[in-house]
């Protein structure tokens, strides 16, 4: 056999040894449903390794080992960043990892794992390092967070994959029973014990910094409100409103701003106030139904997302997101009138006209309504609290 072939052949086997596990446990882990094979063409410096795994939103890497033909990657990190938390057994050598829908476990030095309740084989042997990291095989690591594309690039030394989940999840209880929100695709379900856990509805969208409220109304509707702020540094903020009747999704508005939104909106009329800050729709508590629908860039006059923060049947409160000023609008005639230069100073006028921290307009809150008085708080950084009467029709 010529030797330079012989040479090429032998190196070409020890880099392919880089990734795979040995043959028992390429078996026990390979399957239709795993990453595709790591695809190895050369490399001429394996002494120091990195990884950079796909995750929603962006990657997430760092250092790996290579070990015994075998390459590995500290979990922790990764595992957290999923939402998965890791607890170390009584003797410290077996760490389970568990989150929603997915759990894991090693021990330090078994080449046996459990995933998702399943023995696997790990294709490698988990170790401890210096700084207390727990490093396991990278393909298995893959495996759990059900990614995709596992390859070494030979000219960085840099393991990659895509799509590697998460699992981090916002709860809330309720009535006895937990509504659990996936924020990697807004996924809502709720459960109750032991009994099996219902998918409510997908929101189809992400979801940062989540809350959530529950309540249910008066004529029986459940209505969950979820609150998010996201982007950098977080100045977005969505709020998405779900009406459920009977455990079945009735309505839905979802309502994306980036300045303020902090009205306390009741219901009105034996109405709920379902608003997108385009168009507000009133639905009847107990049916569901639609009574109303108003259009808040025509009653507005301008292209902007409408905060309501106030409604009766003669009257609207709207405040754009773009200028902060609130107005009120005659529901009858449409008549617009712009509350600042009605009720403030000159100081306070112009305050509200030009400043643009913490956010832009004035700084009135409406309070109440008795007859025609209408009565707002205007709590200006300039003039102090002032209490504040508008009369309807003046």
């Amino acid at each position: 056999m010529n030797p330079t072939y012989s040479k090429s052949l032998l190196s070409a086997l020890m880099l392919s040894t880089l990734l795979l596990p040995t043959t028992a446990s390429a078996s026990a882990l390979q399957s239709a449903s795993e990453p595709p094979m790591v695809l190895l063409a050369s490399t001429s410096n394996t002494s120091q390794l990195y990884y950079q795994f796909g995750i929603p939103g962006g990657t997430i890497g760092g250092p790996a080992l290579l070990k015994n033909g075998v390459i590995y990657v500290d979990v922790r990190g990764i595992a957290e960043n999923a939402g998965l938390k890791m607890e170390w057994d009584k003797s410290g050598q077996r760490a389970l990892f568990k989150g929603w829908t997915k759990s894991f476990a090693v021990r330090i030095g078994s080449q046996s794992g459990v995933l998702d309740g399943k023995t696997v084989d790990l294709g490698g042997i988990p170790f401890k390092s210096k700084e207390d990291g727990i490093y396991v095989p990278a393909r298995f690591i893959v495996k759990a967070f059900e990614g995709n594309n596992l390859r070494l690039d030979p000219k960085t030394n840099t393991l990659s994959a895509s799509d590697l989940k998460t699992y981090n999840i916002f709860t809330e209880t309720y009535g006895g029973r937990t509504y659990t929100l996936i924020k990697a695709n807004g996924d809502l379900y709720v459960s109750q014990g032991k009994d099996k856990v219902l998918k409510l509805t997908s929101l189809e969208t992400s979801f940062d910094w989540a809350g959530m409220q529950i309540e249910k109304t008066p004529g029986g509707l459940l209505v969950i409100t979820i609150s998010d702020s996201f982007g950098e540094p977080h100045i977005n903020t969505r709020v998405v409103t779900l009406v459920f009747k009977n455990g079945a999704l009735l309505r839905k508005a979802t309502f994306a701003y980036q300045f303020r939104g902090d009205a306390d909106l009741k219901p009105y009329d034996n109405n709920l106030l379902l608003h997108d800050g385009n168009t507000l729709r009133l639905i009847q508590d107990g049916t569901g139904n639609i009574t109303a629908t108003l259009d808040l860039l025509k009653l507005g006059g301008e292209e902007d997302a409408y905060y309501i923060e106030g409604i009766d049947n003669d009257i609207l409160l709207l405040r754009g997101n773009q200028k902060g000023l609130l107005t009120l609008i005659d529901r009858k005639t449409g008549e617009r009138t712009l509350l600042y230069k009605e009720l403030l100073t000159s100081e306070d006028q112009e305050y509200a006209k030009n400043n643009d921290i913490p956010y832009k307009g004035d700084t009135l809150k409406f309070v109440k309504r008795s007859g025609d008085t209408l009565y707002f708080l205007n709590d200006s950084p300039l003039t102090g609290k002032k209490d504040l009467i508008y009369t309807l029709g003046q």
